[in-house]
Order: structure tokens, then sequence, then C-alpha cells
């Protein structure tokens, strides 16, 4: 188990080779995941009552004023295929994250479940943040990928090949 603390949770991680950064002014661990040649901000906190751990990660897209429907969208179908907690977007800020919210018991994290949602983070990522990406630019419509998947054998969003 991890103790609940920043410092417990940022020396658990460098034990096991990830570096992470602490951001005293929002009370937050930092960690770049690199995936192919991009780089995805993971934030770290603890909810008020010590009862949550955020896991919150960044997709290195924003999404334009003509193509928040359609991301919007699309966000909601992948999180109907994935099993694990999922993706939001922030229209204010044009972000789109993947989050997910692990229940603390008695102030300790329990590793498995920590390192089950941060693979689970990091694999949502590599397999969606193509396809959210085309859309959140402009480069393709919803419907251009769900065309794209019916004919690649109507597979799982995921599944299918963005070419820009």
């Amino acid at each position: 188990m991890i103790e609940l603390g920043l410092d417990s949770i940022k020396h658990y991680l460098t034990d096991k080779g990830i570096g992470s950064e602490m951001q005293q002014e929002t009370n937050q661990l930092c960690i770049l995941l690199k995936i192919g040649e991009r780089e995805y901000p993971l934030f770290i906190r603890i909810y008020e009552g010590d009862e949550l751990l955020q896991l919150l990660a960044f997709l290195p897209c924003n999404t334009k004023a003509d193509t928040l429907d359609d991301t919007a969208r699309l966000l909601h179908l992948l999180n109907k295929e994935i099993d694990t907690p999922g993706f939001g977007m922030d229209e204010a800020s044009q972000v789109v994250f993947y989050r997910c919210m692990l229940p603390v018991k008695d102030k300790k994290i329990d590793e498995n479940l920590f390192e089950a949602y941060l693979n689970a983070t990091q694999v949502a990522c590599q397999s969606f943040a193509p396809v959210v990406a085309a859309i959140a630019y402009g480069a393709m419509t919803l419907e251009d990928v769900l065309k794209k998947t019916k004919e690649q054998g109507g597979g799982t969003i995921s599944q299918t090949q963005i070419r820009n």
C-alpha cells in the first residue's frame, strides 16, 4: 500500500522509474507520459477529504469552436466503448482529457489499483488520441470516423486507422 500523500506517491513513482515533478502552487504531481512523439501531461491530485485520488491526463490537442459538437459526441462514444473511467472536455479552455478517480481507504492507496489506472490512462491516450485530435483539429468529422470504422470491418473506433 502507498501512504496517501504526494511525497509518498512521488517516492513510489521514482522507485518504479517514473519521473514526476511536484507543483506546489496547485498541490499536484505532474508526470509527462511520452507516447510516440507526443507528451501527455498527467496530473495526480488528492481530493479534499482524502477519499479520492485523481489522475488527469491532457491530450495534446485543442478543440476548435466548430469541432466541439463532433468532439463531444466522439468522447461520448469512446466512453461507451471503454471499461474504465473516461474522457472529458473543457469547452472554456478547449482541452480534452482522460480522468480516473481512485478510491482511497484509510489514507492508503492500493499499489495494484494505482498501477492499473496509470496503465489504463496510458493505453487510453495512446489508443484514442489520434482520432480525438483528428476531430478536434477539424481534419475529420465524426461521420468520417464512423464511416472508416464501418469500412474497416466494423471494429471499434480505437482500431480505426486514421490517416491525414
